[in-house]
């Protein structure tokens, strides 16, 4: 009987021991991972916002790596409707990326904003040019253009959006 009772207590241990030693080892796999990498920026980034300029200019190629936290609603007061950094399992065609998970943290690299003035009423219209790619809860990848690097959420329709994710950006040295 004590040897099953050592047994059943034993079990609780081994299973605490095993799940720290799987956190520890991820945290050890991204230091391994940050380690050729510099912190550059910190930011917020709202869940109400389309799009939150970082501030970073950048140029194709360079190699950046995300780490992100933090929890958005896609429709404020709606318990249901959070999300974390890679989104609900869900696409639309009412998103920046179609084919990625809705409510996702992505980032675009705006190459230039066009004007034009329509001759009839004198309004002017901007357009964005630029590239959007995912970034989701962590994510390393080269940018595939030059320009001012922003960060959003992979919905367009975001004014009744709450919450918002914390970004750390890093920099390949």
């Amino acid at each position: 009987m004590k040897a099953k009772s050592r047994t059943r207590r034993g079990i609780p241990f081994l299973t605490s021991l095993l799940a720290a030693l799987a956190f520890w080892s991820l945290g050890d796999s991204r230091q391994n991972q940050l380690q050729d990498f510099e912190p550059v920026k910190k930011i917020t980034v709202p869940g109400n916002q389309a799009w939150t300029d970082t501030g970073l200019v950048v140029q194709k190629g360079q190699e950046f790596y995300f780490v992100t936290s933090g929890t958005i609603s896609l429709q404020k007061d709606n318990p249901i409707a959070g999300c974390g950094p890679d989104g609900f399992n869900r696409k639309t065609q009412q998103q920046p990326i179609p084919e990625q998970n809705l409510g996702a943290l992505v980032g675009k690299i705006l190459e230039k904003v066009e004007t034009a003035t329509d001759k009839q009423t004198g309004e002017k219209t901007q357009r964005e040019i630029g590239q959007a790619f995912f970034i989701g809860k962590e994510n390393r990848l080269s940018l595939p253009a030059d320009g001012r690097l922003l960060l959003g959420i992979n919905e367009l329709v975001v004014g009744d959006n709450d919450g918002f994710f914390e970004v750390v950006i890093y920099r390949k040295k």
